[in-house]
This record gives C-alpha cells, sequence and structure tokens, in this order.
C-alpha cells in the first residue's frame, strides 16, 4: 500500500513556515543558553618551595632537632620528590637570600659557584619557574663579582671553575630596594610575574636595610638600600595595573617564634624586624618568604590593610624548606588560601640524589689539595656554645690568633664571624677556613682605654648589635641589672685594669673595625696596620700551639650574679 501525503505538506506556506522556525531557533538559542549559569572556573593551586640562607652548604654535617640533616644532595632529594609529588599543580622555587656566602670550602673556596651550579640543576629545563632575591651575603666579594655570578663568565677569576666557563644562575633574580648609588634605578628587576596556569602570581624581592652594618663598606660603596616597606609598596600598584593580585614577598629579613609541626596555625607571636615589616605591606600582599635570621617561622601576620599574610621560615644551611600551597582565584586573580609547613631535610633514611652527590664529589675534590691539609690535632671539641656571660672556647682561640698575628694588647672578634665548629681530632685547614669563611683582613688599631670600656658597653647600647664580642688579652665583668652603658664593673688587660686615658693596640678584622655589626666605636681607632686574612691567621695560630690543642673556657667574661 503506497503511503499518501499530507494534503498541504508540498505548499509554499508550509516553506515559509520551517524556514521562519529555523531562524527563530539560531536567533534565540543563545539567548536561552546565556541565561544558564557557566560552568564555574576552578581554582588554581600553586606550590612555592622555598629555601632560605643556604649559605654554600653543599656538604653535610648540619643537624636540626639533634638529627643529622642537609647537604645538597639530601635537599635535593626532598625538593625533588615535592615536586613530584604535587600531583601536576604548578611549583616555583623561592630563594629568599644567601643563597652563598659564609660558606664551606668546598663551596666558598670555587666562588660559591657549586651552590648556583646546584640550584641551576634544580630548575631543570623549566628556569623561569625559580626566582631569588639578594640577602646581606650575596655582596660579599662585592658587587661586581655578584653580577658575574648571576649573568656569567669568569671574568678577571684564577680558580678553577666546576663548569667552565661558569654558566651564571638560571634562576631570576629581583630587588626592589638595592639601587644604584648613582641613578638610584634597582640593581636587578624589583618584581617578576610568572604564570601558573590560568592565574599569573607576582614575585618582589627585597634584602634587609640593616646590611650596610654588617657587610664590608668596600663591597658595597656603589649601591644604597632603601627602606624594605616603602620599596615594596611601590611596585604593588605597577603589578595591580597588570590585572595581578596574587604576591609574594622575597623578604631577607626575619623574625623568631616557636617551631612546631604540621600546617600554619592560626595567633602564633613572631618577634623580630619581620613583624613590623609586614604590618606595613600593601594590602594586596599575600605571603611573606623570609630569611637573614635562620629561625623557624610558619605564621599569620597582618598587613597594613588588617588582612592575614602567610609568613615563612625554614632555618637555614639547607637542613629544611618551606613548602607552601596557595589557592588563586582565576577570575579575580586574588589569593584566597595559603598554608604552610617547615619540612626538615632529615638524612637518615633518604637517598641522595645523585646528580647533586656527582656535584658535590667533583667540588671536594677540586679543593681537596688545599682543603684537606692537615695543620693540627685537638683533644676536644672547640665550639661556639656561650656561657651565660657570652664566652665561649671558640671564640676565645679566634681572637687569640688574630692578637698573636698582629703582635697586639688585645683583641675583639663579634662572635657572628664564626660559623662552624672545630671537632675533636685532626684539623684541617678546610676545618678552619669553614670557621670563619669570608676572607676578611685582620689589623690592628690604636685605641685609647676609653673607648675599650664604650665598645665593651655597645653590646647592650640600642640599637642592639646583633652578636656580641669575644675577647682576647683583656678580662671584663659586667652587671646585667644596671642600665645600658653603665654595665661594666670591671676592665683588666692582661691581669691590669684598664687604663681609661692610656693606649692600647687591638687586633679585629677590617669587618669589626669599619663598624660592623654596629661597633661604630671602632671607627675611631688610630694608627690602621693591616696583616694576613682571618683563615691565615688562625691556620698560623693553630700550628703553633702544642699538640693536641686544648683549646676552654677562661672566665675571660664575668656577669655578676
Amino acid at each position: 500500500m503506497t503511503a499518501r501525503s499530507s494534503p498541504n505538506s508540498g505548499s509554499p506556506w508550509r516553506q515559509v513556515a520551517a524556514g521562519f522556525l529555523v531562524l527563530l531557533i539560531i536567533v534565540f538559542t543563545p539567548i536561552a543558553l546565556s541565561g544558564c549559569p557557566a560552568p564555574a572556573a576552578e581554582p588554581v593551586h600553586v606550590k612555592i618551595l622555598a629555601v632560605n640562607d643556604f649559605h654554600g652548604q653543599i656538604p653535610g654535617g648540619q643537624n636540626l632537632h639533634g638529627e643529622p640533616a642537609g647537604s645538597a644532595p639530601v635537599l635535593a632529594s626532598y625538593l625533588k620528590y615535592a615536586m613530584a609529588d604535587s600531583g601536576g599543580t604548578t611549583t616555583f622555587i623561592a630563594l629568599p637570600g644567601d643563597i652563598v656566602g659564609a660558606s664551606p670550602p668546598v663551596s666558598g673556596l670555587l666562588l660559591d659557584e657549586p651552590s648556583l651550579l646546584f640550584f641551576n640543576d634544580l630548575a631543570g629545563d623549566s628556569p623561569d619557574m625559580m626566582v631569588a632575591t639578594f640577602g646581606n651575603h650575596e655582596f660579599d666579594r662585592g658587587t661586581d663579582e655578584l653580577l658575574r655570578m648571576i649573568h656569567g663568565g669568569n671574568g678577571t677569576t684564577n680558580t678553577t671553575h666546576p663548569v667552565d666557563p661558569y654558566p651564571g644562575a638560571a634562576m631570576e633574580y629581583v630587588s626592589a630596594n638595592v639601587v644604584w648609588k648613582v641613578n638610584g634605578t634597582p640593581i636587578a628587576a624589583p618584581y617578576t610575574i610568572l604564570d601558573a596556569g590560568s592565574a599569573r602570581i607576582a614575585f618582589i624581592g627585597a634584602t634587609t636595610i640593616e646590611t650596610p652594618s654588617i657587610q664590608r663598606a668596600a663591597n658595597i660603596e656603589e649601591i644604597v638600600f632603601l627602606d624594605e616597606i616603602g620599596s615594596i609598596n611601590h611596585y604593588v600598584p605597577e603589578i595591580q595595573q597588570q590585572g595581578v593580585h596574587a604576591i609574594v614577598i622575597l623578604l631577607h629579613e626575619g623574625g623568631e617564634q616557636e617551631p612546631y609541626d604540621g600546617l600554619t596555625r592560626e595567633g602564633e607571636n613572631v618577634t623580630g624586624r619581620v613583624a613590623g615589616i609586614v604590618a606595613g605591606l600593601d594590602p594586596d600582599v599575600d605571603v611573606v618568604l623570609s630569611a637573614h635570621t635562620h629561625a623557624f617561622t610558619n605564621a599569620y601576620l597582618e598587613n597594613a590593610g588588617s588582612r592575614p599574610v602567610l609568613v615563612t621560615q625554614a632555618y637555614s644551611y639547607s637542613k629544611a624548606f618551606a613548602d607552601v600551597d596557595i589557592i588563586i582565584d582565576p577570575l579575580t586573580g586574588d589569593v584566597t588560601h595559603a598554608s604552610a609547613q617547615i619540612v626538615p631535610a632529615y638524612k637518615n633514611g633518604t637517598t641522595p640524589d645523585t646528580d647533586a652527590l656527582a656535584l658535590l664529589e667533583a667540588c671536594e675534590e677540586m679543593v681537596e689539595p688545599l682543603a684537606g691539609r692537615i695543620i693540627t690535632a685537638t683533644s676536644a671539641g672547640i665550639t661556639r656554645l656561650q656561657t651565660d656571660a657570652g664566652e665561649s672556647a671558640l671564640g676565645n682561640l679566634v681572637a687569640d690568633g688574630q692578637r698573636a698575628a698582629m703582635d697586639a694588647d688585645i683583641a675583639f672578634a663579634t662572635t657572628g664571624s664564626l660559623r662552624a665548629d672545630i671537632a675533636k681530632g685532626d684539623v684541617t685547614w678546610g676545618d678552619l677556613y669553614a670557621v670563619q669563611p669570608f676572607s676578611s683582613t685582620v689589623l690592628s688599631m690604636t685605641l685609647s682605654g676609653e673607648q675599650v670600656r664604650s665598645a665593651l658597653e655597645r653590646q647592650w647600647e640600642a640599637p642592639m648589635p646583633p652578636h656580641n664580642l669575644a675577647v682576647s688579652g683583656l678580662t671584663y665583668t659586667f652587671d646585667a641589672r644596671k642600665p645600658a652603658g653603665e654595665r661594666i664593673v670591671e676592665i683588666r688587660v692582661n691581669g691590669t685594669p684598664l687604663d681609661l686615658d692610656g693606649e692600647y693596640t687591638a687586633a679585629m678584622v677590617d669587618f669589626l673595625a669599619g663598624g660592623g655589626d654596629k661597633y661604630t666605636t671602632f671607627l675611631d681607632g688610630r694608627d690602621i696596620a693591616y696583616g694576613p686574612s682571618d683563615v691565615e691567621a688562625l691556620v698560623a695560630y693553630m700550628g703553633s700551639l702544642p699538640v693536641p690543642v686544648d683549646v676552654g673556657l677562661e672566665g675571660r667574661i664575668a656577669m655578676v650574679a
């Protein structure tokens, strides 16, 4: 049976009506769809692994909470695991200063190139995912050498290079507050904006404004350190104009708080300069990765807009890192959540990273002829551990060595210059270099008795010096209950009471003579005579002592009970 057509199926009216219906569908379908809620944009997760105050600590030998920790091979193992375990989350490595400087021989004797090569390897094929700022120790060899370390090339150096020619640093350096004295422009880009998937994040760098008081003047004569708060805030509007509201500060300044395990806690108390700096930062600042005080920090502190800012610091010397998690709203660009854990890099139970281990072994072989030379032996360890009065066996030893080098009446050494203890047994040249890895010059000057007294009183006067003084050739007693400036009870030079009107030759390193660590009294010293380097003075003195060397506490510094 043949099917029948509808009476009007082929009429012109039917064709017009069908066409009009199609047009209505085309026109109104987008309008209807626009009334439906669009799929919500997914929050953007970002991870930052922050390593502060590395100080060239490629070899082991450090401890954290009584356990062996740190070294380049161990730290690299932890960091690479954290990156692999991120689940595809965009991950940055941030280095808030003192990557180099005050380094052990395996890095320091090679101009700290091994430390930069270590982080270059961590960056791998993604150097744009690593950012750094300057610490005070980045300037230990002067600004020209710092720029060579960053940009590469062998320059005028006459040392062996682990990679020849030296390739420079893979990470991007940012600094908002270190500027050229001649024109006021930053010595590096003040900030960088990096892609984090479907969001962007800004990193601003800043170095402690106290650097001139803890760095040799000759090393920083071409640059100026501006106020941290003002310098950081100056660039925030410029960043915001580019549509970026996730802002992280790499700040080489810090504080202290009581350590704990786990994620960031509310209500933690943080002391030190970092707290005041954060309180003055722009309301759009979200995270501050701090450094410099070599302490633990994991807390929320309020910025100038009373908004919580995540503040971290992960000890020092490769012993830990901050594992920071950030969530960014992709529509507004704002950080909606930030938290962190301070992760110890314990050695036990960890498989060392093979690339970092190969670098360490190669560099150890390069410095072995000098660093491995045995100078003497000790009957017991000589440590930086201080008595309640502030005396240490290592401080006594170093001050004695500098006094002997200059044949001076007395000597002063800032205890902040003591960077490694001397272990029991054979003592190598490298061990003594590690005690004072600064290549400072020992000198002598003439001081009046009143200036000697003033220098000792300065230890308790505001602004407080960061470190106390070790002494040689003199003993003194102080009363901590008395007002600052009046605490010294008695001073004796080689057993004789100090003559305030007399004159004494005093030995010290050039850093201290230049008013370093805020001991400005030494700026008024006269008749300056220069001697050997700090390590040469210590090597010569240790070699002159009976073997085995036995150095201990002598009651040079006493406190009234």
